[in-house]
């Protein structure tokens, strides 16, 4: 489908159950911009000239600000390498409306490759060409596996000679050993595909209803993805608009032997009903409404759909994401989905937690109270290298004043590349060796660095933990204490320092924890003599 692997069949650990199966989740590699001026751009829009050498629905468009830098492009960390060494030569499409050099590159293997350029640079405008990079040409020749890729897809130099912004379209981008244009690719890098989407429209004079791949319009709860479908619902259409698929013919079909149960994220403007349906299989044909009715708009919900009295695999699917007999609407609407996945779990998703944490005891400079600062190829809130200080969601906490600074973060499954900051500005960067630290997110993650040092521990640490004893600690329900000391009140903070329980304390020896979210906490216990200890908890 896209990517280096087909991930369509796949086990993932996400929000505390298996996902079995993700049909489509409308992902591509996350594109970072850099050099974009004051109008550039990156995103994944319909192909707008669907002919010749590229029928594909889907591409990347490359919105060039005639006032950006002469390098402006993107930059990907990708989830599996690319290996030069066996495939040398990098395969791109791409539509410009004008002629330009264009520049490849990779990073993070041994060495960089330094800018390369096609072997034969495009000299044809408005029409879809094939240009082929030999990465190992350059003055520093690539060899081995890089985790990052550069794209400048129009690097005029000196200096950008536009009067006004220009659209430039890529897509298909492949390696393999093959220099020859057309040749099959070995591994696929990405190629923007979806699967496909076949309108349910009965009337298509009054019914002007559409689907089109969009950026997510509220990165946030359970959906922290770049893209997302999006549904335009005409106010003349029918209760069963929506779209069918084929899915066995583009990957893999549903089977619902072992795997009952079918989750699709939706954001829609007004509650209505939502069907699924499943076909073309054993036993025939089920249109399903989602196990619980939906209860919020305009944020991200996890819908269900149970397919547990059908057994085998199914080809086709079908989605009706607002099915309102009449449709009832006096205006269009916007529907937003996500994430077709299924698996054998009828509980909705909850946002995944990550926990970073650096220890900067013994680091030059730092002193107790210094602010340290979390940047990198985040997305959300937390945004694409921000300068240190400029996002307060990238600021670190170390309320109980050990040395170790924590953030807690909801980020999207996939590598993300980031670095630790001591203070504001690009000039305090954790001087370890490697460079940009990168992580491949999957669901919930406790993570622990040392400032300077390579290296990740999947467990928090704290340095005062053990003066008083605190178990189990991730905790669900019940806290545990057990200490000599002479407790009169514990209260309990959240990363951002409000206090969320506030306790006096009678040596009962537990503490109900139930009322607390998920995420990370400051336990303070104060004695009867006014001294005060602190420890974190996480609470799963």
């Amino acid at each position: 489908m896209k990517k280096f692997t087909l991930i369509l069949v796949m086990m993932l650990v996400y929000s505390g159950f298996l996902m079995a199966q993700t049909i489509e989740d409308f992902e591509s590699i996350k594109m970072n911009d850099f050099g974009q001026g004051s109008t550039g751009k990156t995103s994944v829009v319909a192909n707008p000239d669907k002919s010749g050498i590229n029928t594909s629905n889907y591409v990347g468009k490359f919105h060039r600000a005639k006032d950006g830098n002469t390098y402006q492009g993107w930059y990907a960390t990708l989830t599996s390498p690319i290996n030069i060494t066996t495939n040398r030569y990098v395969h791109v499409k791409v539509w410009k409306p004008r002629v330009s050099p264009t520049d490849f590159k990779v990073e993070g293997g041994a060495g960089n490759s330094g800018d390369t350029y096609p072997m034969v640079e495009a000299s044809e405008i408005n029409k879809w060409v094939e240009v082929v990079f030999d990465m190992t040409v350059t003055q520093t020749p690539a060899s081995g596996e890089y985790v990052k890729i550069v794209w400048i897809p129009d690097f005029e130099q000196p200096a950008v000679t536009l009067t006004d912004d220009i659209d430039i379209y890529f897509d298909d981008m492949f390696a393999n050993n093959d220099p020859a244009v057309g040749s099959a690719p070995v591994q696929v890098i990405e190629n923007f595909e979806v699967i496909p989407i076949n309108y349910m429209i009965d009337d298509p004079i009054n019914d002007l209803s559409y689907m089109t791949l969009a950026p997510n319009p509220n990165v946030s709860g359970i959906n922290l993805s770049d893209y997302v479908m999006k549904f335009n619902r005409d106010k003349d259409g029918l209760p069963w608009d929506g779209f069918w698929s084929k899915i066995a013919d583009y990957s893999s079909a549903i089977d619902v032997t072992t795997n009952k149960y079918v989750h699709v994220k939706v954001l829609k403007p007004r509650i209505s009903p939502i069907k699924f349906k499943i076909e073309g299989g054993p036993d025939g044909v089920l249109e399903a409404f989602s196990t619980a009715d939906q209860t919020q708009v305009d944020k991200w919900e996890d819908m269900v759909f149970d397919f547990s009295s059908m057994s085998g695999a199914y080809p086709i699917i079908a989605f009706l994401p607002d099915f309102s007999d009449p449709v009832g609407l006096a205006n269009d609407i916007t529907i937003y989905f996500d994430d077709i996945r299924l698996n054998n779990d009828p509980t909705p998703m909850t946002p995944p937690t990550q926990i970073v944490q650096v220890d900067m005891n013994g680091a030059t400079g730092w002193t107790l109270g210094a602010r340290v600062f979390i940047s990198g190829a985040l997305g959300g809130v937390y945004g694409t290298w921000n300068t240190p200080g400029d996002n307060p969601n990238n600021e670190m906490a170390d309320p109980d004043g050990d040395g170790i600074y924590t953030i807690n973060m909801h980020l999207a499954d996939g590598v993300a590349a980031f670095k630790f900051f001591l203070g504001t500005g690009w000039g305090t960067g954790d001087p370890y060796s490697g460079g940009d630290r990168t992580y491949n997110f999957v669901g919930n993650a406790n993570l622990i660095y040392t400032w300077g040092v390579g290296g990740v521990e999947t467990s928090i640490r704290d340095n005062k933990a053990g003066k008083i004893q605190m178990y189990p600690n991730p905790v669900r329900n019940e806290l545990n204490v057990n200490s000599t000391s002479d407790i009169s009140k514990v209260i309990i903070t959240n990363t951002l320092g409000k206090v969320v329980g506030n306790l006096v304390y009678t040596n009962n020896k537990t503490i109900n924890t139930t009322n607390l979210s998920k995420g990370l906490y400051f336990v303070t216990f104060v004695n009867a003599d006014g001294t005060k200890s602190t420890q974190k908890l996480i609470k799963d």
